[in-house]
């Protein structure tokens, strides 16, 4: 193999026109995820950010480097009206992100928002705070108001066309290496640990009560158990980076991925991090896979009803 054909297989890897089916329906599901973090934060949004906040911002500016800019909160340093506008932002641009309107200033102002909070308050946040940001980032210039969007619908009335264009594949790929970025970590930082190649890993993270929500209905307290959830665990994680890649065993790889965080959701409680993971999973599925299930939907609801 030359070394011209592997740049030109990374250069269609990367750069080849595709469907903007997968990063467009991530999107929608993108946005709902986002206007239930708004849902989340918004009970004890002052508490956390206002001018008598938990944290002062002389505190938090003592922890971070001096070179810190994007912070929007820092326009009106302790002014609680502006914080609530900043956050009213963010649900208008989410709700604008879910339907595809404006897709690109929505996905600006969302991530402005996102890094203004973790640079305002980072030790409020968790890794499903910084799983959020980073994918807001991709989504800004990713094309996903390229398909099953307002400003998809707008641009065929003005073209009086009626099909989607090819778009880059750097986007969607941007967000796959991201999700497979993080299983390298999640499986090399885990795999040299003594609790998880003795199999124990599993059995310890459920002593730790203030996460614990439901059991599982095998427990994790009989050893056996144990090594087998902390070694299919470690499995799961590695095939997710590396046989995802593999078509025909791609929709096997992701349904154990699927079962993994569900499991993880249903007995601890770290809200939003794994159907953010799961959701993302939605960038791998092929578009002939999703237009066959998401176009039919979205036709019967557009339909006109009869006079």
């Amino acid at each position: 193999m030359s070394l011209d054909a592997i740049k030109g297989g990374i250069d269609r890897f990367l750069f080849a026109p595709v469907s903007p089916y997968p990063v467009a329906a991530f999107r929608m599901i993108f946005g709902i995820l986002l206007l239930q973090n708004a849902l989340f934060m918004y009970p004890d949004l002052l508490t956390w950010l206002g001018r008598d906040g938990i944290i002062s911002y002389q505190s938090v500016a003592m922890g971070l480097e001096k070179n810190v800019v994007l912070n929007i909160f820092n326009f009106q340093p302790g002014n609680d009206t502006w914080i609530l506008t900043v956050f009213g932002a963010y649900v208008v641009a989410s709700a604008l992100l879910t339907i595809g309107f404006q897709t690109r200033i929505a996905s600006i102002v969302i991530y402005l928002f996102l890094v203004s909070l973790y640079h305002r308050d980072p030790f409020l946040l968790n890794s499903g705070d910084t799983l959020m940001r980073s994918t807001a980032f991709f989504m800004m210039f990713a094309p996903a108001g390229g398909a099953w969007s307002v400003d998809h619908w707008l641009r065929k009335r003005s073209l009086q066309a009626d099909y989607c264009e090819l778009v880059s594949a750097w986007g969607m790929r941007c967000l796959q290496l991201q999700i497979c970025a993080v299983y390298y970590d999640a499986f090399f930082a885990k795999s040299p640990g003594w609790v998880w190649v003795l199999g124990s890993a599993v059995y310890l993270a459920s002593r730790i009560e203030p996460l614990a929500k439901f059991p599982l209905p095998l427990s994790p307290e009989s050893f056996e158990i144990s090594r087998l959830v902390t070694w299919g665990t470690l499995f799961i994680e590695c095939i997710l980076f590396s046989l995802i890649w593999i078509r025909q065993l791609r929709y096997y790889v992701l349904a154990l991925g699927i079962i993994m965080h569900l499991v993880i959701d249903w007995t601890m409680n770290i809200p939003q991090f794994e159907w953010l993971m799961i959701a993302i999973y939605i960038v791998f599925v092929y578009p002939v896979d999703l237009d066959r299930f998401i176009s039919p939907a979205i036709a019967r609801l557009s339909r006109k009803k009869p006079a």
